[in-house]
């Protein structure tokens, strides 16, 4: 089921047309850092010269998160975005869906706004978006300073998820992926689930409708403050990954 959007804003000092890329910014209680990674966004966007909109999605934050937000697109009226909020939170997984289908680009990025990998990897992903492949995922190869547990919990996750679902992927949860727009409106109207387990959910659906999924490696950093809890994931994890498989058996993704 589609989660529920209470409010949607609107703005842009240019004529409406489809833009080349999207970025889908999901924003959860983060007053204390999004106003510069999103300083460093709208730097980024303003001075590349393909077209671009931003949409950024609060999953039913309870800081100043949506009034840093706005006041940001205030003074970045140039550049053409979208703001949804969610009524209350609902998981990342829900906010990046609802970003999702709502972009209008013809290559949709969504990308994590703790900073661990810049905005300006975009421009690595360039050379790629063509017509050969659908899903383009970042893969986190340059790690700097993550922690022990977190190493070997997301080793032991692509194991287990690769088990699972018999796919091929390096690196599921990377908040920094791209898709074709029409690959997104399939993948994503069949997305169920809200919580990080997400991403597998959509590259499990990805290969079996047979879109060509591309590995980037991206540079990516710890940042502290991380909502991930590792070890509850480590006991999620296996479950979610096994309601991937009996859905499918169950024929929700037809």
């Amino acid at each position: 089921m589609q989660a529920e959007i209470s409010k949607i804003s609107y703005e842009s000092s240019t004529e409406h047309t489809p833009p080349f890329v999207s970025i889908v910014i999901p924003v959860f209680n983060e007053e204390r850092r999004v106003e510069g990674f999103l300083h460093d966004v709208f730097t980024f966007v303003q001075m590349e010269d393909f077209s671009c909109e931003l949409i950024i999605v609060d999953d039913g934050s309870t800081d100043k998160t949506v009034t840093i937000v706005e006041r940001l697109l205030q003074q970045y009226k140039n550049v053409h975005y979208q703001l949804l909020q969610l009524p209350v939170n609902q998981g990342k997984g829900a906010a990046v869906r609802e970003g999702m289908l709502a972009a209008q680009g013809d290559y949709i990025f969504f990308i994590d706004a703790d900073g661990s990998t810049s905005i300006r990897e975009i421009k690595t992903f360039m050379p790629y978006l063509n017509a050969s492949h659908d899903v383009y995922i970042g893969v986190r190869t340059k790690k700097h300073k993550a922690p022990l547990k977190r190493k070997i919990f997301g080793y032991g996750y692509i194991y287990l998820a690769n088990l699972i679902l018999g796919t091929h992927i390096s690196d599921f949860t990377c908040g920094f992926k791209c898709y074709r727009r029409d690959a997104a409106q399939k993948i994503f109207s069949l997305q169920t689930m809200h919580n990080w387990s997400f991403d597998a959910e959509n590259l499990f659906v990805a290969k079996k409708y047979h879109y060509r999924v591309k590995e980037i490696p991206v540079y990516w950093k710890h940042c502290g403050g991380s909502k991930v809890k590792v070890l509850h994931n480590v006991v999620v994890c296996g479950y979610d990954l096994l309601r991937i498989r009996w859905r499918n058996m169950c024929g929700r993704y037809a």
